[in-house]
């Protein structure tokens, strides 16, 4: 891998973690949520700094290339992030839910409350 590549690799992950962390700071994402955003930015660091990685993974999956071993690897951590946001996405579908039912009982209630006030008037 050329310097030049190596240098680049390293400021743009190195970027894209201050980036993540300055959108927690300013509650512009959750850290629950954010977590898999951090773990994916440590990676790309790692990955910039020891490009050995790739060839190590590449030599245990036996892979033509190191590169296939990469897109591997982007492609597993694809379907990590995909499936932590789907799981995020079902709970706030529940408390949607949920609070949609919350608010039918309470419309419920207060058109029960001013009947009833109404009437003894």
């Amino acid at each position: 891998m050329s310097s030049v590549l190596r240098i680049f690799l390293i400021l743009g992950s190195c970027c894209f973690f201050i980036l993540i962390v300055n959108m927690i700071r300013t509650k512009k994402l959750e850290l629950k949520y954010a977590l898999t955003w951090l773990f994916t930015s440590l990676s790309f660091i790692i990955l910039s700094f020891c490009p050995q990685i790739v060839y190590f993974i590449g030599s245990i999956l036996h892979t033509e290339l190191p590169v296939n071993a990469l897109f591997l690897c982007i492609f597993f951590l694809l379907l990590v992030l995909i499936f932590t946001l789907t799981i995020a996405v079902s709970r706030q579908g529940t408390r949607i839910k949920c609070l949609i039912q919350e608010i039918g009982l309470l419309k419920e209630e207060i058109v029960r409350y001013n009947g009833e006030s109404k009437k003894s008037q």
